[in-house]
């Protein structure tokens, strides 16, 4: 098994979206109705969105990670600085299909997007994770993520509104040494 990690390229576009989709559908069976995360409209929609490469668009100054296993795109992890507050980084995306799940990859994967921010001058990073998601929750915390105590909810996703709002909670982890 061969893990690599590297900057992603605009023909990664349809794997990322295939991770993404998987992701989602595996990842959240249980938090979304089965016919909203299996309906043709929720993966086109994430398809289009990557073929239109628009990440940067909104994350002027992020990088994007794509998380390859044998050869294969299989996630991507995307982190720059925070939206809301640009002394602090943050990990905006972070995604990989079920096949890859377990292998090693999501922990290279973190380990790119935490040395990209250290790297930039970051101290300290985000990132939200919906809270009823105790898989990504436990990943996270392996990674010395902890919660902050804010809670958010999302109601949509691209522009399409969600079936019901989900919780989302943030996680904040120091990059320096203390």
């Amino acid at each position: 098994m061969v893990i690599e990690v590297r900057v992603a390229e605009r023909d990664d576009a349809d794997a990322i979206s295939a991770a993404h989709i998987d992701g989602w559908r595996v990842g959240y069976r249980r938090l979304l109705p089965d016919e909203f995360l299996d309906s043709a409209e929720f993966a086109q929609v994430r398809i289009d969105g990557w073929r239109a490469w628009t990440w940067a668009a909104w994350a002027p100054d992020g990088e994007l990670f794509a998380a390859v296993l044998d050869g294969d795109v299989v996630g991507f992890g995307h982190a720059g600085p925070q939206r809301d507050d640009r002394s602090v980084g943050e990990v905006f995306g972070f995604y990989l299909h079920s096949r890859a799940w377990g292998t090693g990859v999501a922990d290279a994967l973190m380990t790119s997007c935490l040395d990209h921010l250290r790297a930039d001058g970051f101290g300290r990073a985000v990132l939200w994770v919906l809270r009823d998601n105790p898989r990504a929750c436990r990943f996270y915390e392996r990674h010395g993520w902890r919660p902050t105590g804010r809670v958010d909810a999302i109601a949509e996703v691209y522009g399409r509104p969600l079936p019901h709002a989900l919780a989302e909670v943030e996680y904040g982890v120091a990059l320096t040494e203390p």
